[in-house]
């Protein structure tokens, strides 16, 4: 039952956003759904679950954190602007049934990617444990490791967003701030913060919350090698000025810049 209602009502929650989106025709919403969509499993996981335990309430918090903020700050880019070009690449190729397509390949296969990376949240929330003294170690280092990914996820994107706000730099490439060190500040803070997660929920010493390696695994996988980094390398794989900075910038984990 701690299962099945989290499920429901995400499924619930991404026809409703199917359907904004239709309406606004811009599945780039979906982007927005993504956050909140781990903020509604969470939520619902512990409130369903009821026992309030410290792990699942610390997971929950720094969810609920990560997915606001992502939410509003995708949320106020998206909102008004023309669908994103991952997403108008995809009518193009599609012709017809562009909507029945949009909801199975963009909404619904989203929202099974969602739950694959929500694991260890799904499996917190179903362990009734309390942890001794080396689980709050655990819980500590995992607080600590999601700090650091959340600074390099939301001081990314602020950082970016200063830097595309000035005309002056119109057409030139971010290279400075935490964008010296990586290429993908964002996703490697996204990463980061999930791999922390599952190490919170195994504070638990549970044996059963092993199985949640699979989110942060999964997660790693597609930001490197599906939807995250991949993409914005190909946009830019005929930009002099963006190769001469991969040249001496490492791809995802952040790095001194190479002389």
């Amino acid at each position: 039952m701690i299962w099945i209602i989290p499920i429901v009502i995400l499924f619930a929650f991404f026809n409703l956003a199917f359907i904004v989106a239709q309406l606004k025709k811009n599945n780039g919403l979906a982007d927005m759904a993504w956050g909140l969509g781990f903020v509604v499993v969470a939520v619902t996981s512990l409130l369903v679950a009821q026992t309030y335990h410290l792990y699942q309430l610390v997971i929950t918090g720094l969810v609920l954190l990560w997915g606001l903020r992502l939410f509003f700050y995708i949320g106020l880019r998206n909102w008004s602007k023309p669908e994103d070009f991952r997403y108008v690449n995809m009518r193009k190729k599609w012709g017809k049934h562009v909507h029945l397509k949009a909801y199975f390949i963009v909404f619904m296969l989203q929202m099974t990617f969602l739950l694959i990376v929500a694991l260890p949240i799904l499996l917190s929330a179903n362990t009734d444990v309390l942890i001794n003294q080396t689980g709050y170690i655990i819980l500590i280092i995992g607080v600590i490791l999601w700090i650091i990914g959340f600074i390099f996820e939301a001081v990314g994107d602020a950082q970016l967003k200063t830097f595309k706000s000035n005309p002056e730099n119109k057409g030139k490439i971010m290279q400075s701030g935490l964008w010296k060190y990586t290429r993908h500040p964002n996703y490697f803070g996204e990463a980061l913060m999930w791999w922390a997660i599952w190490i919170i929920s195994m504070s638990t010493l549970s044996w059963i919350n092993i199985l949640g390696i699979i989110g942060p695994l999964f997660i790693t996988y597609l930001l490197l090698f599906v939807s995250g980094v991949p993409l914005l390398e190909k946009k830019y794989k005929d930009n002099e000025a963006f190769q001469a900075y991969a040249k001496k910038t490492s791809i995802f984990f952040p790095l001194p810049p190479k002389k």
